[in-house]
């Protein structure tokens, strides 16, 4: 599972939609929704905000920890 994968389950499983979590980034949900079916690339700072977000560290998202 890919990071993107990750953030869409993180968001799931908190009860969230796109329009929830995008306002929640401070994005239009056409922005968000173009990272979920990853047709464009997330900034840096988007991807920070995420992971603040949902209290998890971006080496969790990214695989990083094994």
């Amino acid at each position: 599972m890919d990071y993107i994968e990750k953030i869409k389950q993180l968001r799931l499983k908190s009860g969230m939609t796109q329009v929830e979590l995008s306002i929640k980034l401070g994005l239009s949900q056409a922005a968000y929704g173009l990272y979920e079916t990853r047709q464009r690339q997330m900034s840096i700072d988007t991807f920070r905000d995420i992971c603040i977000l949902f209290h998890v560290s971006s080496d969790e998202l990214l695989d990083l920890n094994k």
